[in-house]
């Protein structure tokens, strides 16, 4: 059954779409389902979506990137930080281990609630080297310490793994933090910004940074990483805007 959310969530997802005769189909090879075709309602990477799996390019992009940069999966273990979508199913296919979470506040890194595993990107609960893979999309911007988490990525891969996300880039000169935490607390440093969730609905997770596409390499790099590379994905012609992930190698 669709819940409330989720019927709001694809109401204001087309609200900011471009205009209805602007909206174009075409094929494309998708990482997901193999060839397809692709809705472009606004040509840029999080309104052109797979027919098919209904995934957008931003989350398809991740899948796109360990295909071409990661040999052998069946053998990989991987975790995802996220409990559904495209890169979730991808990676549950096609890996050898596989594991994934969502975060839940007020709950332990490591706690089981209802059947889905908590993990706080910021001390998370698996063991040191435990991965080949860990990927994420649209998360680490809703994460107090960012540093943290790239961090703790670092420390639960193997040597040689590698870090594949996504994260809202923009084109200024140095990364910008919008809000902190004290003592439990949100405090704003910057015009407030929430971003959707599947879970809990539009507008409803709070933003605290602001990533630059100048400076987003050299965050991830401080955190033990011997290299750091945004690529860019363009699936079909007619998206446009390319999008950017960042892969980074222990």
């Amino acid at each position: 059954m669709i819940s409330l959310k989720r019927v709001h969530g694809a109401f204001d997802y087309v609200r900011h779409a471009g205009p209805v005769h602007h909206w174009r189909c075409v094929s494309g090879e998708c990482p997901h389902c193999g060839a397809s075709h692709f809705v472009v309602l606004r040509p840029d990477p999080f309104f052109t979506r797979c027919v098919k799996c209904k995934a957008t390019v931003v989350n398809l992009s991740v899948i796109w990137a360990v295909q071409r940069n990661v040999a052998g999966l069946q053998d990989k273990a991987a975790y995802e930080m996220s409990t559904y979508g495209s890169t979730y199913s991808f990676l549950k296919r096609s890996c050898g281990e596989f594991s994934c979470s969502e975060f839940i506040p007020g709950r332990q890194s490591g706690e089981w609630v209802d059947g889905v595993r908590n993990e706080d990107a910021q001390q998370l609960s698996f063991a040191d080297e435990s991965f080949d893979i860990v990927t994420s999309n649209q998360v680490f911007e809703h994460v107090p310490d960012d540093l943290a988490a790239y961090r703790e990525c670092q420390r639960t891969l193997k040597p040689g793994g590698v870090l594949i996300f996504t994260v809202p880039l923009y084109n200024t000169a140095a990364t910008e933090q919008v809000a902190v935490v004290r003592d439990g607390a949100i405090h704003w440093l910057s015009t407030p910004e929430f971003h959707g969730s599947r879970a809990t609905g539009p507008n409803s997770v709070p933003v605290f940074w602001r990533f630059s596409m100048n400076d987003i390499g050299d965050r991830v790099g401080l955190c033990g990483f011997r290299a750091v590379s945004l690529l860019k994905v363009v699936m079909v012609p007619k998206q446009v805007v390319p999008q950017p992930v960042i892969y980074a190698v222990k």
